[in-house]
């Protein structure tokens, strides 16, 4: 080759758009996730999904030109040919809003990225997890997305495949533990320590979610509160604020007191909290810190005595949702929350 032409050849290169890859959503990038799904390509029949990815997954406007799945963690596959298309669009409403009608769901700038054709899945031989992801498969028509103007709509039909299965990753809802803010709790008179915990392990936006105080007093008024720090000055206070200096040698208010609720202690002693996290992805991450607090007039000179606190972090549903039908001529399909299969997309 010419050396004189080395230059022309570098600025050439210069000139295209640098390649990246994207993992949707990120925290499945190095992580297995705990589900699988044989939707589309492992059910032997004709079948069509919309996978659903919110904006927030996204930096900025990208162009998408080619995509990649993997197969579940452990798992193994033949390589199969599925006769298949795929679209892209922009989410015209909410996630939270996904239509059961897959047309509710196509954005205005609806692309065939890969017309009707034979595709090869290729054979998946490794059984890791995660499993590595599966080849990209190159888009005829790269799709310009902005995440400024809604989620991500990726719609896979397939119109024919032959039996044998082809499962795929899919997203997970992690678990959210109580883990404990400052000091310990103090002892009321019956010689337990007011205890106060997170009734379910997964905390996760839009769903129901319940702080449970125990080992109060039969019957004694219960106060919860839910606060934004565990450390620094609130109201003049030092966090956490010891409450010796009123009475109440043992207890602390570990958190602001942001919002309070008060309840009645069962037989039991037993309290509990009902909430409902507020309806949207931009949630996850969020941090509940709460502590509990019950009038026990023999336990102290104040008469309260305080829990230790808890804090939890809502960590799901994913931010992503599907809609599927079996077979490729119905017009509404299954809605699925916090679902998704792990995609890996070439950007530039």
């Amino acid at each position: 080759m010419d050396r004189s032409c080395l230059p022309i050849v570098f600025a050439a290169c210069g000139l295209l758009p640098a390649q990246g890859a994207l993992v949707a959503p990120a925290s499945h990038a190095a992580q297995e996730g705990t589900g699988s799904t044989n939707v589309p390509f492992g059910r032997s029949t004709p079948t069509r999904v919309q996978y659903v990815y919110d904006a927030m997954l996204f930096q900025g406007p990208v162009t998408i030109t080619a995509l990649a799945f993997r197969l579940d963690g452990l798992t193994t596959a033949a390589a199969k040919t599925v006769d298949c298309e795929f679209r892209l669009s922009t989410l015209p409403h909410a996630l939270t809003a996904l239509a059961t009608d897959f047309a509710g769901n196509r954005g205005a700038d609806e692309t065939v990225v890969l017309p009707r054709q034979i595709v090869t899945l290729p054979a998946g031989a490794v059984g890791a997890s995660p499993n590595a992801f599966l080849p990209a498969i190159p888009l005829a028509t790269p799709f310009s997305y902005d995440p400024a103007l809604g989620g991500l709509v990726l719609e896979l039909v397939v119109h024919g495949q032959p039996p044998g299965g082809y499962t795929l990753d899919s997203t997970f809802v992690c678990n959210s533990p109580d883990l404990p803010v400052g000091p310990t709790s103090c002892v009321g008179s019956n010689a337990l320590p007011l205890r106060v915990a997170s009734t379910s392990p997964q905390v996760m936006w839009g769903r129901p979610w319940v702080a449970q105080a125990t080992q109060a007093l039969p019957n004694a008024l219960v106060v919860l509160s839910l606060g934004t720090m565990e450390n620094g000055t609130w109201a003049g206070l030092p966090l956490p604020f010891d409450l010796q200096p009123i009475g109440a040698p043992g207890c602390f208010l570990s958190i602001d007191v942001a919002g309070s609720w008060a309840g009645v202690a069962a037989s039991d002693g037993t309290c509990a909290f009902p909430f409902t996290l507020p309806n949207t992805p931009t949630a996850i991450g969020a941090w509940l810190r709460f502590q509990a607090a019950a009038f026990d007039a023999n336990a102290n000179a104040l008469g309260l005595v305080t829990s230790q606190a808890q804090k939890a972090q809502v960590c799901g549903w994913e931010p992503v949702a599907r809609l599927w039908s079996s077979g490729v001529t119905s017009l509404t399909g299954a809605r699925e929350t916090g679902v998704a299969a792990v995609v890996r997309f070439t950007i530039q």
